[in-house]
């Protein structure tokens, strides 16, 4: 599994850099990433546990930034803006990852970039630009699967149904609590000029098609998918596939 999510991770990193620089990003696998550079390190949680380290060469972090912010090549860029940059970047890359079906489940919390240098056993890749080659990113850790709990856990773990067929009053508490849902049309990257350029009658190509179905969250958790209607005159959800119960008590601890 942690292979996987490094390689799951490497590749969002260069759709995250493709968008906000509007030019072609690859990661090839490489080998041999080291030096110094800076480093992430990102808390596995919900149905696996462990963590991730996350590495970028210091040229490739600066060349970064330069083409995202658009400054000349001779500037070198400040590490708080190195920091922010790679945060965001990597904060993009988990939360894509974590929408995948082969991770679902998974949470990614994401630390604070810093320098450091690349451990010896990284599975690395190579981040090629449009025009050319900007240095490595590499990634390490542990991450296994959390086990589900027998079948033949302990009744005493369990909330019992009151023999009136009334609801606990616990349990009647909680289902209570005001969730927000939130249903997400479609989601798409842009770069910060395109951003800047937004105004009133601007159009956003959401890249999806008006037949696929929209996604349903609670928290940042999907939750449901399905097809839009209209109920009483007001927009409405027509729910096609469901998440697992145990999701949706794992979507409302979030």
């Amino acid at each position: 599994m942690t292979n996987n999510l490094i390689t799951a991770l490497a590749g969002e990193f260069a759709t995250a850099v493709q968008a906000m620089t509007g030019g072609a990003v690859s990661v090839p696998p490489a080998g041999g990433a080291r030096g110094e550079g800076w480093g992430t390190t990102i808390a596995v949680g919900g149905s696996a546990t462990g963590s991730l380290g996350l590495w970028v060469t210091g040229p490739a972090a600066a060349t970064l930034v330069r083409k995202i912010l658009g400054t000349p090549d001779n500037e070198t860029p400040d590490a708080a803006t190195i920091t922010d940059m790679l945060r965001e970047l990597w904060s993009q890359s988990a939360g894509a990852v974590s929408l995948l079906d082969a991770f679902t489940g998974i949470t990614l919390a994401v630390g604070t970039p810093e320098p450091a240098p690349a451990a010896p056993s990284a599975s690395s890749f190579e981040l090629q630009l449009v025009d050319g080659p900007a240095g490595f990113i590499a990634g390490w850790g542990d991450v296994t699967a959390v086990k589900a709990a027998p079948a033949s856990a302990p009744a005493a773990q369990m909330i019992p149904a009151p023999a009136s067929g009334a609801l606990n009053p616990k349990l009647e508490i909680v289902l209570d609590i005001d969730l927000p849902l939130i249903v997400r049309f479609g989601r798409t990257m842009m770069t910060m000029k395109a951003l800047s350029g937004l105004g009133p009658g601007s159009i956003v190509d959401m890249g999806r098609s008006p037949d696929e179905p929209v996604e349903m969250l609670v928290g940042h958790r999907v939750i449901a998918r399905g097809e839009v209607v209209i109920v009483g005159g007001n927009y409405g959800i027509r729910i096609t596939d469901l998440v697992s119960p145990a999701d949706r008590v794992r979507a409302m601890e979030a």
